[in-house]
């Protein structure tokens, strides 16, 4: 028996391994046919920093349609495979369903019908054009703050049209069938008009028809420059250097030359074109050596990232979290040391995968782990586990492993819909690009919103299991001394981390403090948290006191984490997202359910004995 509560105990963590195992085979894997794998891994330039075409892709997906993926049964297989088709083969991209409409009356203004699903295709928009344009341009003249759902519905698939057409022209030009003859005709047609007007200019006899092919190629080229924002010539150092397509091709003129990023993808589209899988993947090697000899730290940079994307660490966190919780419910109910060590070693497992996505993208960024809202989330998620972690440790009874699965598939959860917003590696915000005091604040101040929301968390277990079952007497000494001991960790994280905030401030913007909303914010948590303790010291409450209190600490805390950034004001508004205000509501209304439950009173405490102990006769 005891053989095979040790084999249980290391069988699910071990199934947990070989999940996480086949994610990074099947990342790894080589593509057959057309390799979109190696074509995703081809870097550019968009968002002001240097991504991968993967990248750039997944982003676009989220943006536009909320997944990763194209729906249809014949649908590219990827985000790459997505973008290749919707530069090469537009004709069929048209077709896919991919924009987003929820609002009734913007269905109206574009004469489509609600069908199964709430996609529509590009092809299907595109006669609603006319009606769009000056209904957005109407709109856009008017601050956002007083744009109602219908208007922002609006404008939110204008900027997905948008975006659309500007990828659609990142990597070639529509209605060009055959890139690099078109380009080498281009670049033939200008020189010799070129040579044309010198004769012109000299009185001799020259060629107007040369002249005239030649300004015409020239002015599709000129007027291909504003259709898209995607850099994919790396010309110069950094991401300052890059030049469109386009951009790329006009130089060319100087140059007699094509840039080797030019050449590349216009054999990469004609080769898509002819379904030329050979000549496809023979062109992005080709490339990529160049790139490997010339800018091997952009190839590899944006090769790290496609694998990272492609194996998408926080989502299998996730799913490990889930695993953790649900094995930890199993050993309160068995009251067997099995599970509860299988659950806490699948955390451990989830902690260190969650390790590995944060440094990650520590790396990708050059940046400390908190660079806006989405990295925030993972942020404070993995130090509430690290946290919840050190409490199953010293007490061993699977409640710092339900916690940490809780707030770590939470957070993780939140992450994911703050990446709906677009580019999650996206460059620092120039207000917050500065110096040491900054990363310190930012990070010191994170582990404080963990800790707050921790002690909340644990507190919200102590009032439910006390609602609705009697709690045994050294289960509620233990939630009692983890919820005291993380408030004073959070009190002096939160605290340090204002202070640090202030130095940062006073060195950017040359003053400590200004009374900013985020600022009021952080100070909050301070000030909850000491007044938690203070009360907790002075005998005002008792354990049930004390865990209500910490319990509406979530409620402080989400308001500075999230709240300050919907008032749209102040030097901390930069994280403002309409969608969260919903949600933000919903979480704060149920920790107000959730502290009354601390109204009920408890019949008593169950000691290991059997016996009842009156219960406290003060909150």
């Amino acid at each position: 028996m005891n053989s095979l509560r040790k084999i249980t105990a290391w069988l699910i963590p071990a199934l947990c391994l070989l999940f996480i195992a086949s994610a990074v085979f099947k990342a790894t894997r080589p593509s057959t046919g057309l390799d979109f794998k190696s074509f995703g891994t081809l870097p550019v330039v968009s968002n002001g920093r240097v991504q991968p075409l993967d990248s750039l892709a997944r982003n676009a997906l989220l943006s536009i349609h909320g997944k990763q993926h194209v729906p249809g049964d014949d649908a590219p297989a990827s985000p790459a495979a997505w973008l290749a088709e919707l530069n090469f083969n537009p004709a069929l991209a048209d077709t896919r369903k991919i924009f987003l409409i929820h609002h009734d009356d913007l269905l109206g203004l574009t004469k489509l019908t609600r069908g199964e699903e709430k996609s529509y295709s590009y092809g299907q928009l595109l006669p609603s054009f006319t009606a769009l344009q000056p209904e957005a341009k109407r709109i856009g003249a008017t601050a956002s703050q007083t744009w109602s759902p219908y208007e922002k519905a609006l404008m939110r698939l204008t900027r997905n049209l948008t975006l659309y057409n500007q990828l659609k022209h990142a990597l070639a030009l529509p209605g060009q069938d055959h890139l690099e003859s078109e380009f080498t005709l281009f670049l033939t047609d200008v020189s010799g008009a070129l040579v044309e007007v010198g004769k012109q200019d000299r009185g001799e006899a020259f060629s107007q028809s040369a002249i005239d092919g030649a300004s015409s190629r020239m002015r599709i080229v000129v007027d291909w420059v504003p259709m898209t924002e995607v850099y994919t010539t790396p010309s110069g150092d950094g991401a300052d250097g890059w030049r469109k397509l386009p951009d790329s091709l006009i130089d060319a003129i100087d140059k007699q030359s094509f840039h080797p990023a030019t050449l590349a993808y216009a054999r990469i589209g004609d080769a898509y074109r002819a379904k030329d899988a050979k000549a496809f993947n023979s062109a992005i090697r080709d490339y990529r050596a160049w790139l490997l000899e010339n800018r091997p730290g952009n190839l590899k940079k944006s090769s790290s990232e496609t694998l990272f994307n492609s194996i998408a660490p926080f989502y299998l966190c996730m799913v490990l979290y889930v695993v953790a919780f649900l094995c930890a419910i199993v050993s309160w109910l068995w009251q067997g040391p099995t599970f509860r060590q299988a659950a806490f070693r699948v955390l451990l497992i989830g902690l260190t995968l969650h390790t590995l996505g944060l440094v990650t993208r520590m790396l990708l960024e050059g940046r400390p782990p908190v660079t806006n809202l989405y990295s925030s989330a993972i942020f404070i998620g993995w130090g509430a586990i690290i946290l919840s972690t050190a409490l199953e440790l010293f007490h061993r009874n699977a409640i710092g492993t339900v916690v940490a699965s809780v707030v770590g598939f939470a957070t993780l959860l939140i992450a994911h819909h703050l990446s709906l917003s677009g580019d999650t590696l996206e460059m620092m915000r120039a207000v917050l690009d500065t110096n040491f005091w900054l990363a310190t604040h930012v990070v010191v101040i994170t582990l404080g919103y963990s800790a707050t929301f921790l002690a909340g968390t644990i507190a919200t277990v102590y009032l439910i299991r006390r609602a609705f079952g009697n709690i045994p007497k050294s289960t509620a000494a233990s939630l009692r001394g983890m919820v005291y001991g993380v408030i004073c960790f959070a009190t002096l994280a939160s605290f340090v981390g204002t202070v640090l905030g202030g130095i940062w401030a006073d060195q950017s913007w040359g003053r400590f403090w200004g009374w900013d909303p985020k600022e009021n914010g952080a100070l909050l948590i301070v000030i909850w948290n000491a007044i938690i303790l203070h009360a907790r010291w002075g005998g005002m409450v008792r354990e049930r006191g004390m865990m209500v209190m910490a319990v509406f600490g979530n409620i402080v805390t989400s308001w500075s984490w999230f709240g300050t950034n919907m008032l749209g004001i102040g030097l901390h508004s930069y994280g403002f997202t309409d969608a969260a205000f919903l949600w933000l509501s919903a979480f704060m209304i149920s920790q107000v359910l959730i502290m009354m439950l601390g109204l009920i009173r408890e019949r008593g405490l169950k000691t290991h004995s059997g016996s009842v102990e009156l219960p406290e006769s003060s909150s």
